[in-house]
């Protein structure tokens, strides 16, 4: 059986990477990869780094390379049984329309777009067109239950398993020579996001003193961040300075400034206080404001429906520092953060959901 794997963004990558570390046995599996994916037999067909960016004025430069892809992934799906797409709606919606015209026998929807935020009319072309939905937030099961002809599944959230520190506190602190409070800085991991927020973040810790901070992020990442901030005393970190960088420096720092995304509750899972922030282009974010029909952007306050993390969407540095230096000073603040991560891991399902996401997906493709 032959299985094509369409992946947008690395934390996508990071969960199919876990339900396929095995490897593919008796299976045939190509789609859109990072290294790790192809270190398991997953053969390549384009790179996530080329389909991953947020934003409509920064996806038009990228237009030719990402139309490469496609076509590259409709000729191979030809050859394909089953088509699992990750998330990624602009690329994937359109995949799955042709894949169902040339006679792909099955296709599975994992991770759900976000419908529950803008484009709710998607959540009904998914079920017309995938014969199961696999979501990974309790209350999307809700929103497709209502269509006939699709199965949707829920086992709880693959990160309740995976956030975990790499090393003791006593070997992180060791290895990066930290004997301070440690605050953990991250801009994001997608080119267009660390360009945007190294810049805002160099002019937060300016405003910043008293403190130790630690910028876990990719190796391609790591020498234009160092040339970015190295006026100021960050330690940029990444899988080759020690295991786990990033839930390393959650688990073990007081307060964490994190750019909307995935990274927010990875971060709510290690029982890590912090602060979401975010910016864009003007355009993208006018047209946000009249598209986005939830209250909140982290996933921590749309999972616990309400706004337990502070939030700064397009907001000037000295704005997120004095609310940083506020929450850095106010233990009973952070508590209240930790106390709530605490029903949120409850929420997702507990421990176990890898395990049973490699059941599920055996049972789906079979």
């Amino acid at each position: 059986m032959r299985i094509f794997i369409s992946i947008g963004d690395i934390s996508a990558a990071n969960y199919i990477y876990e339900i396929f570390k095995e490897g593919p046995g008796n299976l045939e599996l190509v789609g859109i990869t990072d290294e790790r994916l192809e270190s398991v037999g997953i053969e390549s067909v384009g790179r996530i780094s080329d389909l991953s960016v947020v934003g409509i004025a920064e996806v038009i430069p990228r237009l030719p390379k990402i139309r490469k892809i496609y076509r590259m992934a409709l000729g191979e799906l030809k050859r394909c049984d089953v088509l699992i797409a990750c998330d990624a709606p602009g690329f994937n919606l359109r995949l799955i329309k042709d894949a169902r015209r040339i006679g792909v026998r099955r296709v599975i929807y994992f991770i759900s777009p976000q419908v529950w935020a803008w484009k709710p009319g998607r959540a009904k072309t998914i079920a017309e067109l995938c014969d199961h939905v696999v979501v990974i937030l309790p209350f999307e099961v809700d929103i497709y239950r209502k269509f006939k002809g699709v199965k949707v599944h829920y086992v709880g959230h693959p990160l309740v398993d995976l956030v975990r520190p790499g090393v003791s506190e006593e070997e992180f602190r060791r290895r990066l020579d930290l004997r301070g409070k440690i605050v953990n800085l991250m801009p994001g991991s997608r080119w267009g996001e660390i360009k945007r927020h190294a810049p805002l973040l160099k002019e937060v810790v300016k405003k910043l003193e008293g403190f130790e901070f630690v910028l876990p992020t990719f190796p391609e990442f790591e020498a234009y961040l160092k040339e970015q901030l190295g006026s100021l005393p960050i330690r940029v970190i990444t899988e080759r300075s020690l295991p786990l960088p990033a839930y390393s420096s959650m688990f073990y720092s007081e307060l964490s400034v994190i750019a909307s995304g995935t990274s927010s509750l990875e971060a709510a899972l290690a029982l890590n206080p912090h602060i979401v922030f975010y910016k864009v282009s003007p355009i993208t974010y006018i047209l946000g404001r009249f598209l986005v029909k939830v209250p909140f952007v982290s996933l921590p306050n749309l999972v616990l429906r309400r706004g337990v993390v502070p939030e700064f969407i397009n907001e000037k540095p000295d704005r997120i520092a004095r609310k940083v230096h506020e929450l850095l000073l106010s233990p009973e603040e952070r508590e209240e953060q930790r106390e709530a991560f605490k029903r949120l891991r409850e929420k997702l399902g507990g421990e176990g959901v890898v395990d049973k996401l490699r059941k599920l997906f055996s049972e789906l493709i079979s």
